[in-house]
């Protein structure tokens, strides 16, 4: 071995030693230096309570173990930092002046408490408060950092307004810091971090920290992105979380996201996948999104909204257009799954309205097609306002069938069995659609007016149909009825006569034609009950009442029609005949009034201008063969 080379190998073995000593010698010395510069430029307590050693792996630095920073006075936690290991890249000489130049700063496995006072002044604004505005420790000098680095840690942010917390662990991000030696005056920060069991990867800006410390707006991005979500913000940021810019948010499921954020929607169907882009401006934990383009399952939704996630039950708030929304599967049975496709409740099944209960609501709606279960609507504005799960909702215009109106929701599920009334006055519906959507009627077509005003109470459509009560009226006008035509019965005192069988006068081909057909009705556990009927057409004039079970379908009424045309051959005699139809209203069957077959003929045949009018005397023995050519036997 040369003589050049012991010497070099002696030279580094010295070296190495040095570099040894120096990572293993206590600097106690520096203890105080350190604390009370550090105390001094974040005019909080800094305490070192482990050893301090000088470190030249990876850089020239000092090693700093069980590191603390007190927290504000009356804070929720004692500290508001507190570290097992620092590792410091600072320059020493400004140490003696009372400067902390940091240019690299590690936390590993730090314990971060952030917080925000009754009083909006968060506990990273350093200095005094007595202003209302903190002081900014990087302004004059006293504490520059080029780079700070936090390794597997966890940051907490406690709410004191609200008395909340919410916790970030696995926390590993990077931030840099821009600017001179006296102060830095902005940052970036990427990395990673772990919420409520979700892996979240971070991107963040701030332009100027300075007045950002100082509780300032700073111009800031901010991206996360995860499984549960992906979001962009790019505006202005200042403490307390308040934010003024341009929102992208996309997420799979809705359902999940709210779950995550910590407002469980309850078990139910829909709220499923979510886009939104808007301009979102904060305070106070009230949230605001202003020119909202909202993509929601199938729905598209604009306008402004405001979500306050202060209370425990979050509120919304705004005024919407919707284009589309379809009820019907938000209304059956689910166990949390974001489903919207499923099939629309049965009659029997269990109505899911928990979702009213996953928020509160005051909003004005203005929705291009709204489809209830049974009941479709084209066009709809409403006011709609929701408070612990009851739903008060005010149509204040709509069109339907045709026809236009207005009416009036409540819906409670709160109780044992949930609670509905509803009001509905429409003008100019096309009846034939609205009366086979909503009560299964198929017979009757025309244009009129529907006032409804209905109350019950039921765990499903079908119970809620049995237990339905109310009062309303019906008027239409210019219509048919299919299924038979009731004007023969003017004829029937010349097919009695003539013993002409009026072929057609029911089946699938006959009808009524009518100028007018009104109603009054009450209803009461599912049973319409209808005082008095009018039908009036050119041919007949008829009157009647009865019933008609909502739920089993089966009707009883009983009608008094009367010819407004003389017959040929007897051009006085003007004779009605009295009958019933019962059973069910999908094919219902018909048979004659005796009593008022009998004291129609005899009424109308005596008095005839004192003229004996001979009749067929099987007329009257036999009543029920006056109706066998209206009704063909039947």
């Amino acid at each position: 071995m040369t003589r050049r080379r012991i010497v070099l190998l002696a030279v580094a073995a010295v070296l190495v030693g040095l570099v040894g000593v120096a990572m293993l010698t206590p600097l106690s010395a520096l203890r105080g230096p350190i604390e009370a510069a550090a105390s001094q430029a974040l005019n909080r307590e800094v305490r070192i309570g482990g050893s301090v050693h000088l470190t030249l792996v990876p850089e020239f630095g000092i090693s700093l173990k069980n590191v603390s920073i007190a927290n504000t006075a009356g804070g929720h936690d004692a500290e508001m930092v507190a570290v097992g290991k620092v590792v410091v890249g600072a320059r020493l000489m400004p140490l003696l002046s009372g400067r902390l130049a940091v240019t690299k700063l590690v936390l590993k496995q730090p314990a971060i408490h952030l917080e925000t006072g009754k009083d909006g002044i968060a506990n990273w604004q350093f200095g005094e408060h007595t202003t209302g505005v903190a002081e900014n420790p990087f302004a004059d000098g006293r504490l520059g950092i080029g780079r700070l680095k936090i390794e597997d840690g966890e940051v907490t942010y406690f709410d004191a307004a609200t008395g909340k917390s919410k916790t970030l662990s696995a926390v590993s991000v990077t931030l840099h810091m821009t600017g001179s030696e006296t102060g830095a005056h902005g940052v970036s920060l990427d990395g990673s971090a772990t919420y409520q069991s979700v892996p979240l990867q971070l991107a963040a800006s701030l332009g100027d920290l300075d007045g950002f410390i100082k509780g300032k707006a700073s111009e800031g991005q901010v991206q996360i992105r995860s499984a549960i979500a992906n979001a962009n913000f790019a505006g202005h940021l200042a403490a307390a979380g308040a934010m003024d810019g341009k929102l992208s948010l996309d997420a799979p499921s809705l359902r999940r996201l709210a779950g995550w954020a910590g407002h469980p929607l309850p078990p139910g169907n829909g709220f499923g996948p979510l886009a939104v882009s808007a301009a979102v401006s904060s305070k106070g934990g009230v949230y605001t999104l202003s020119n909202a383009s909202i993509a929601l399952d199938k729905m598209k939704l604009g306008g402004t909204v405001s979500l306050d996630l202060r209370p425990d039950t979050p509120a919304l708030a705004g005024t919407l257009t919707v284009d589309r929304v379809d009820t019907r599967p938000y209304l059956a049975a689910g166990n949390s799954e974001d489903v919207t496709k499923a099939a629309p409740p049965g009659p029997d099944a269990p109505l899911a309205l928990g979702g009213l209960k996953g928020v509160d609501a005051n909003l004005k709606l203005s929705v291009g097609a709204l489809i209830l279960p049974d009941i479709e609507i084209d066009k709809a504005a409403v006011a709609a306002q929701l408070h612990k799960g009851v739903l008060q909702a005010q149509v204040t215009s709509f069109t339907a069938y045709g026809g236009s109106g207005k009416g009036s929701l409540s819906v409670d599920p709160t109780g044992a069995a949930p609670s509905l009334r509803a009001g509905i006055d429409m003008t100019g519906v096309r009846v034939e659609r609205f009366l086979a959507e909503t009560v299964g009627v198929t017979r009757i077509a025309g244009s009129g007016t529907v006032r409804l005003d209905l109350v019950s109470r039921g765990q499903s459509r079908a119970e809620l149909l049995r237990n339905l009560s109310g009062k309303g009226s019906v008027t239409i006008a210019n219509g048919t009825i299919a299924g038979a035509d009731l004007a023969a019965v003017s004829r029937l005192l010349q097919s009695t006569l003539t013993g002409q069988i009026l072929a057609g006068a029911v089946g699938g081909n006959a009808h009524t034609a009518f100028g007018t057909l009104s109603a009054a009705f009450t209803i009461q556990g599912g049973v319409v009950r209808v005082g008095e009927m009018r039908l009036v057409s050119p041919a007949l004039e008829m009157t009647g009442s009865g019933t008609a079970n909502l739920a089993s379908h089966q009707i009883d009424f009983h009608f008094n029609p009367r010819a407004r045309q003389g017959i040929p051959g007897l051009s006085l005699v003007d004779i009605g005949i009295p009958f019933y139809v019962r059973g069910s209203w999908d094919d219902p069957s018909f048979s004659p009034d005796p009593a008022g077959i009998a004291k129609g003929l005899v009424g109308t045949v005596g008095g005839l201008g004192g003229k004996a009018v001979e009749l067929p005397g099987e007329a009257l023995k036999v009543p029920g063969k006056l109706l066998d050519s209206l009704f063909g036997g039947n």
